[in-house]
């Protein structure tokens, strides 16, 4: 990439990071569809999961403090990280299309249930029986395209939880699912000398940046902060059906 191209993709690393910093998700939603035009998909994905892993243990470390209260976690994180595995396993091996149209069908529905209801929070059966199937999608969506954080930021949304709540389990799940997808790009030989410096650079960018997007999230009060998660999603939905097309 030339010096305009890489300041291209800087900018969008830093608006990630802002946009991670203030809703716990967002990074990979704006920079990996950026990297990709430049690099392709593929590497766009590989040279992310580094920087979105930094970005997810800066902010666990941030609201660690509601870790304990978090019910299920770890459950749903072992879980994802166990569709993590599976969905970088497939990355090089599965039609990237196929997924996505599947990811845009999920969320379609979660946000035309919550625009629509008066209540959108999630039933006890859906509670219940829905938090496995939803925990491996998460993790199966993170492994093959960088992208999970709409789906898990749905589900905990629908929970009902208070922002730090929502913030550290996202961001909890995201880093174990994260750790187990550069495990799997390891073990697998998916790292070349471009992408180690491109998720190494990316990852610069983002230890600099997040912190103005947390102080950012601190001032919202709970319908903004909720609205802004909604927008997120939204917005997430309509980058990929572009990709799909």
């Amino acid at each position: 990439m030339n010096g305009v191209e890489l300041l291209v993709v800087a900018l969008a690393v830093v608006l990630g990071s802002l946009v991670k910093g203030v809703t716990g998700l967002g990074l990979p939603l704006t920079a990996v569809p950026v990297i990709a035009f430049f690099v392709g998909v593929e590497d766009a994905v590989v040279i992310m999961a580094a920087p979105t892993a930094v970005s997810n243990a800066m902010l666990v470390r941030e609201h660690r403090h509601e870790l304990r209260s978090a019910e299920h976690l770890p459950l749903f994180a072992g879980l994802g990280a166990v569709g993590a595995v599976v969905g970088a396993w497939a990355l090089p091996r599965i039609d990237e299309r196929v997924l996505l149209v599947v990811l845009v069908l999920l969320l379609s529905s979660f946000l035309a249930w919550k625009f629509s209801s008066a209540s959108p929070r999630w039933s006890p059966n859906v509670q219940r029986w829905g938090r496995a199937p939803v925990a491996l999608t998460c993790g199966m969506a993170q492994g093959a395209t960088g992208i999970s954080g709409p789906l898990v930021a749905a589900w905990f949304q629908g929970l009902g939880v208070s922002r730090e709540r929502f913030v550290v389990s996202n961001t909890s799940i995201f880093l174990l699912t994260g750790l187990t997808q550069l495990a799997t790009l390891s073990v697998t030989g998916q790292w070349s000398n471009q992408r180690l410096w491109g998720a190494a650079l990316a990852a610069s960018v983002v230890g600099v940046t997040l912190p103005f997007g947390i102080r950012i999230g601190r001032r919202l009060n709970a319908e903004r902060f909720e609205a802004a998660v909604s927008v997120v999603i939204a917005v997430c939905t309509i980058s990929l059906l572009v990709r799909v097309f």
